[in-house]
């Protein structure tokens, strides 16, 4: 998520930055701070230093702190639906499941921590933030039934089934992410062959 950046001395590009960019940076700053765990001071002061802006900006922005905080889960999500989405090589149903669960291991590696803590821990225990978690979930879902070339409307155990699969995907990640002997191509190819399995077994329970 870098922002584009003038030449010249930190104080001259915060100066003559547009506007956008001292928002992204707040953005990113609160990114950061969070993706440093429990233990990071998130103050809306200490975002503020972090973005090298002043201290009033985030409120011109966001209005408090619960807001650049929903901002920032947007920018993560926003940067996982992109990254995640398949590509024009990828023309069999195999390959397309195979490339999302790639780019979605991917992307949780270079965000662990920041998705951890807004997904399991509830940063801040805010009500939208967990709105926007549940609905980029359901998003989530749906574009992974899609690659699965499962028809629409889902219907209720095929959402269910696909959910739940979206969280054994995390939690396997988790796994590949500790054991070192746990390998890529191990982890992908379980991967889609539960989904497949799963997919098929609510096909035949819808």
């Amino acid at each position: 998520m870098a922002t584009n950046k003038p030449a010249g001395s930190p104080s001259t590009r915060r100066a003559s930055a547009p506007r956008r960019d001292r928002r992204q940076a707040l953005i990113d700053a609160a990114i950061e701070l969070i993706a440093e765990g429990a233990d990071a001071d998130i103050s809306a002061a200490a975002i503020s230093r972090r973005a090298g802006v002043a201290h009033g900006l985030l409120f011109y922005y966001f209005t408090d702190k619960k807001g650049l905080v929903g901002a920032a889960l947007a920018d993560i999500l926003g940067t996982l639906a992109e990254h995640q989405g398949p590509r024009p090589h990828e023309e069999s149903r195999r390959a397309r499941l195979e490339g999302f669960v790639r780019r979605h291991v991917e992307f949780l590696e270079n965000y662990r921590v920041a998705y951890s803590r807004f997904a399991r821990e509830g940063v801040l225990g805010d009500p939208e933030v967990a709105d926007a978690l549940n609905d980029a979930r359901a998003k989530g879902a749906l574009q992974v039934a899609r690659l699965a070339e499962v028809e629409e409307p889902l219907g209720t155990v095929m959402t269910a089934a696909v959910k739940g699969w979206v969280g054994f995907l995390d939690r396997t990640a988790d796994e590949y992410f500790d054991d070192p002997d746990f390998e890529m191509d191990q982890l992908v190819a379980l991967a889609v062959d539960t989904l497949l399995a799963v997919v098929e077994a609510a096909r035949r329970l819808s």
